[in-house]
């Protein structure tokens, strides 16, 4: 009795531990129902989605370098236009200025890497930008200015 007691207990300690194992761990769950990932592409002088929209919840930014220079990228919750926002002297935007919330950045996008940014975003406008300012030669590249700018919605 003692030997069969103890197969019992085996058995179901076994089928215990498949059934957390089928459960997975944090790295391998299913996303969360109100999660999207949004792929962006940053090259010399665009910000491209390939969606404009996502429901509000854990969004995801799948930020690519496909140019040739370092590139950021800047989630900013605003009603303003992508071309309108505050900006310094130097034509690149003012962080945090009148009518914009910078949410978060990464910074030093090499090109050809790839790095992630999720926000818990809440339904409004947002404006997605490279806020990168270069010195070439004698010239100064704004990418805000030079049009690293697009409109982002969360319903």
């Amino acid at each position: 009795m003692h030997r069969s007691s103890s197969a019992v207990w085996i058995c179901a300690a076994i089928a215990g531990a498949a059934l957390l194992a089928s459960c997975g761990d944090g790295n391998n769950n299913p996303p969360p129902p109100n999660s999207a990932t949004v792929d962006v592409s940053l090259q010399e002088f665009s910000v491209t989605l390939d969606q404009s929209t996502a429901s509000a919840g854990d969004v995801t930014f799948h930020v690519t370098n496909n140019g040739e220079d370092m590139h950021e990228f800047l989630v900013i919750k605003t009603d303003l236009p992508p071309g309108g926002l505050p900006t310094l002297e130097n034509g690149a935007y003012a962080e945090d200025g009148p009518g914009t919330d910078l949410l978060d950045e990464i910074e030093d996008i090499d090109p050809g890497d790839s790095k992630d940014l999720t926000l818990n975003l809440s339904a409004g406008h947002y404006v997605l930008i490279c806020n990168m300012v270069m010195q070439e030669d004698d010239e100064l590249e704004v990418h805000y200015a030079l049009g690293m700018r697009t409109a982002f919605t969360v319903e």
